[in-house]
């Protein structure tokens, strides 16, 4: 019923009152962009800064609500993610990453293709779209593209969209032992993660590389914690976060015992963080998301400045050096810079350079302009840099939607 109520949604009239080609012509300027096609105003040939050799497989974890800020808690003097806070010097990590949205479709198609959600809206609606994005682009250059979810592939509308999306082949309950399930998402992170390594290596023989997206939900309501975890909190939603981090640990250790992990490059990414107590508007620990980029191919480095989930994509085929066409408002890390990030929850609009936070609410009308870390709205005292936030989030938005709702889509081979 929900997803029948935010499908009607139309684009907020603030954003359709801004003039459409104002705004490309904005967005444009930003991102250095020189059409050569007025039909697709924003498709440049992707910048491309190798780092690999060959084509090595890529792995994709979709970490459930994992917010940056899960990496900072203990509990009875231990880190409830140790794993991955050990993966943060080991990694190419971006510690200022900001998701598209809160919700895990809206991380699955900001991730895979670059496209910020209408906020409430479902981004994989019944009628999808032929995006490009990363699963177009490793299938065309010769990937084995598959995806493995804890649960019923229907929800969301996964199936479908993946399947027209260039996934090729989906693993879910369907696929798993009868009594596997634990709860009405499926199957435990543990179970899908050891079913998966399984599979990979039947696809590893091939000799044919693989790309492989996870999609975990341990950490996601109703928790169920196993026995074993009982100790690791103080609640279950503590608990079931220490289990996530284990869970993760041991695939990665497994697929690092095989010769196919170790010419794997792993992504590790959280589809939306997770709300925490906030002195802003717009709940900031709900878009704040950890990045890791692993591989034994990759040097460790730490990328301090402001990047998002829409940076993903391009960033990987990037230093994998594979050839592509950028129609995003996405960037490739490793080779350009990003004033700000935009993100939006069902009801807010925010832009953050790492420092700042300005946010709107399409239905408060309210807007509001603070220094991370203080709850202060400082929108009088700093009008200008109110002024360029709120330009940037506005046209950077209408373009995003512009993009899907006049079918700026790329021709797929």
């Amino acid at each position: 019923i929900k997803s029948a109520e935010h499908g009607l949604e139309k684009m907020p009239p603030e954003l359709e009152a801004i003039d459409e080609q104002k705004a490309i012509t904005y967005v444009q300027d930003e991102l250095h962009i020189h059409p050569t096609d007025s039909l697709l105003p924003l498709v440049r040939r992707g910048t491309i800064a190798p780092r690999v050799q060959g084509r090595p497989n890529v792995v994709l974890i979709f970490m459930e609500s994992m917010t940056v800020d899960n990496l900072e808690l203990q509990s009875n003097g231990q880190w409830l993610t140790p794993y991955l806070r050990s993966l943060r010097d080991k990694s190419i990590y971006w510690a200022n990453c900001f998701s598209t949205g809160i919700h895990t479709n809206n991380g699955i198609v900001g991730v895979h293709y670059g496209f910020v959600p209408n906020f409430a809206k479902p981004a994989m609606g019944v009628n999808a779209e032929t995006y490009t994005g990363l699963p177009y682009y490793l299938r065309k250059n010769g990937y084995q593209t598959l995806c493995f979810v804890t649960g019923n592939p229907q929800y969301d509308n996964m199936n479908s969209f993946w399947r027209d999306n260039h996934i090729h082949d989906l693993y879910s309950l369907y696929d798993y032992e009868a009594d596997s399930a634990v709860n009405n998402f499926g199957v435990s992170d543990g179970y899908m993660f050891r079913y998966g390594i399984r599979k990979l290596g039947e696809y590893a023989e091939s000799g044919k590389p693989f790309f492989a997206s996870f999609l975990t939900v341990s950490n996601h309501s109703p928790f169920v914690v196993p026995e074993a975890y009982r100790c690791r909190g103080e609640n279950d939603e503590q608990r079931i976060i220490a289990y996530a981090d284990d869970a993760i640990r041991r695939f990665m250790e497994a697929a690092q015992q095989t010769e196919w992990g170790k010419n794997t490059v792993f992504v590790l990414v959280a589809d939306h963080g997770s709300s925490r107590l906030s002195p802003y508007d717009m709940t900031l620990s709900y878009n704040h998301i950890p990045v890791f980029i692993y591989s034994d191919l990759l040097q460790p480095e730490r990328i301090e400045r402001v990047t998002s989930q829409i940076d993903i994509w391009e960033s990987v085929l990037s230093l994998l050096g594979l050839e592509y066409d950028n129609n995003c408002t996405g960037i490739d890390v490793f080779s350009a810079r990003r004033r700000n990030a935009y993100s939006v929850s069902n009801e807010h609009l925010g832009v953050s350079d790492g420092a700042w936070f300005w946010c709107y609410g399409i239905h408060s009308k309210q807007e509001k302009l603070y220094r991370i870390g203080s709850g202060e709205n400082l929108l009088k005292e700093y009008p200008k840099k109110a002024a360029d936030m709120r330009a940037y989030g506005m046209n950077m938005m209408r373009v995003n939607l512009l993009i899907i709702d006049k079918q700026w889509t790329i021709p797929c081979e």
